[in-house]
């Protein structure tokens, strides 16, 4: 069993605060109420992208550690693979989904529309976790939660055979081409800039960016490579460039800057007991923070201004920081609540199908 990497975990959590407190301030911004720009948007890039990048980086990166330098040449290796990442990323995703049935009902109810997001087959997006990505794509789906972060990890594990072995035989050859397919995305026009992060190719080449960074993880602690990180994040974060390569490039660049910083500075935090024991337990509730954040954050800012609109009181940039840490507290009780149920249920049912399959040996014989 390979040991974590603990440092991997701070750029998790890390990443998972980011996505939090961007959708936070947009969501607050859009409804007219005052907020600090903590961790939303720079001249350059927004923290939103900064915090996919890291999590497509990590996810990529250690999937190569585990899988990728040895390749699929064991039996039932491909298998053993796929249902791994499918327990993963399925029994959180439908819990949640299994909200819009009852929207459905409550369509229904209220004036007698049942597919009240246009064609029936379109549930067919959320069955498989693309619901939230094809509407990046302007297709109107039934999406509820995990935006389009689910389906492009989705369709970056089942790239990762074939990306994996690119790049095992060819390392740079894989990387290079990447970069020059996603050069050429700039050619689409940029009232498409909106899809951007989103795209295949985008996607692919941060997934495989992660390879290399996971397997030269000692290389990247040089303090020298660290300063200069330090430098071109702070630069990207607060020169302005002008022009469409901030669109989505910077944003990635600064991510990579900022992943060989704190890379460095995290054994350093973890010493504390007070931080290494919280970025544990965070670690572990990633990808159900990411499926249930937005939710989370309307839900809770539904409420807020419900108490407040009842209390008379008016909303401050101060009070808002407030809302935002229980925003927090929700999200993180919601999500430990999603993965103690999903990790039931399927330790539930692979404890059963281990059972019928140990009956129909013992039958067998």
């Amino acid at each position: 069993m390979q040991k974590r990497i603990q440092e991997l975990d701070v750029l998790r959590v890390l990443a998972m605060l980011f996505v939090v407190t961007y959708h936070f301030a947009l969501q607050y911004v859009a409804e007219g109420i005052p907020c600090f720009n903590l961790f939303c948007t720079t001249v350059n890039y927004d923290f939103g992208n900064i915090a996919v990048t890291l999590f497509i980086a990590l996810s990529g990166g250690l999937l190569y550690k585990k899988y990728g330098t040895i390749g699929f040449s064991e039996k039932g290796a491909f298998k053993e693979f796929y249902i791994k990442r499918f327990k993963t990323i399925y029994p959180p995703f439908w819990i949640l989904s299994l909200y819009i049935p009852l929207t459905m009902i409550r369509h229904f109810m209220a004036d007698g529309n049942v597919f009240f997001m246009g064609h029936p087959l379109k549930l067919l997006f959320t069955i498989v976790g693309f619901d939230g990505y094809v509407r990046q794509y302007g297709v109107d789906t039934y999406v509820f939660c995990g935006d389009w972060f689910v389906g492009a990890i989705v369709l970056l594990y089942l790239l990762f055979p074939l990306l994996a072995k690119c790049y095992r035989h060819r390392p740079y050859l894989t990387l290079s081409t990447l970069a020059v397919l996603y050069s050429c995305q700039y050619l689409i026009p940029a009232e498409y800039d909106d899809v951007f992060g989103a795209l295949p190719v985008t996607l692919s080449l941060k997934f495989c960016v992660g390879f290399m960074l996971v397997e030269n993880l000692d290389r990247l602690k040089d303090l020298r490579l660290v300063l200069v990180s330090a430098v071109v994040f702070v630069v990207l974060t607060f020169v302005d460039i002008p022009g469409r390569i901030n669109t989505d490039c910077l944003g990635t660049i600064a991510a990579l800057a900022l992943f060989v910083v704190v890379l460095y500075i995290a054994p350093f935090l973890l010493r504390f007991r007070t931080l290494r024991l919280p970025v544990q337990k965070l670690a572990k509730l990633s990808y159900c923070v990411f499926l249930v954040q937005h939710v989370g954050i309307v839900w809770a800012q539904m409420a807020f201004i419900k108490i407040f609109e009842r209390m008379h009181w008016n909303f401050t940039e101060w009070n808002v920081m407030v809302l935002l840490c229980l925003t927090f507290a929700v999200i993180f009780l919601a999500s430990w609540i999603l993965k103690r149920i999903s990790d039931t249920i399927v330790k539930f049912f692979t404890f059963s199908n281990d059972f019928n399959k140990k009956s129909l040996m013992t039958i067998d014989q």
